[in-house]
């Protein structure tokens, strides 16, 4: 078993689709996990926060480096540990930002408008992971790299060993693409 799961890793980290699809299978539990550390099973969350998780393992498979010295497993349950932890902590900076009411007296009111808005950025996210999944395996870590991990273009380029012209360009593209499934969801 072992071995097993060194080959997958090391076909993964090569770039075999395949191979990573059946590595994603393989993290599951890991990734779950670490979501129920902070969520409950029932919460709504839960399913967006296990494919952003997936995302995370395969912009892992693209950072990781070999020459460091570390098992690859122990690499990515750290990343992921790390990882819901912040997200969890952006959930409730964003709970207690948005718990300050302005008319102390109605606070139901202003617990519907949280509900509401937390409903409609949870269907917006959905949509948006939804629409990522159209996108190529390069597209996707362009668009992550640049929007949740706040990476520049230029160190992006780098890191992927393209072009900046071609990584701006990938980007423009993958963007359209989201526009265009966006619009049609």
């Amino acid at each position: 078993m072992d071995s097993d799961i060194n080959h997958i890793i090391q076909q993964s980290l090569k770039g075999d689709k395949n191979f990573q699809e059946i590595l994603l299978k393989k993290l599951r539990p890991l990734i779950y996990k670490n979501i129920y550390k902070y969520w409950r099973v029932w919460d709504s969350d839960v399913e967006d926060l296990a494919q952003e998780g997936y995302i995370e393992i395969l912009m892992s498979l693209k950072s990781f480096d070999c020459r460091r010295n570390v098992h690859y497993l122990h690499y990515i349950k750290i990343r992921l540990e790390y990882f819901y932890k912040n997200q969890y902590r952006k959930y409730r900076f964003a709970a207690n930002k948005n718990s300050f009411c302005d008319y102390p007296h109605d606070h139901n009111a202003a617990a519907r408008l949280r509900t509401i808005d937390h409903d409609t950025e949870r269907e917006e996210k959905y949509e948006l992971m939804k629409s990522m999944q159209t996108l190529s395996l390069e597209e996707q870590e362009i668009i992550y790299a640049y929007y949740f991990m706040g990476h520049s273009m230029k160190f992006i380029s780098a890191n992927l060993g393209i072009k900046y012209a071609s990584a701006m360009s990938r980007k423009r593209k993958a963007l359209t693409k989201l526009r265009i499934q966006m619009c049609r969801g």
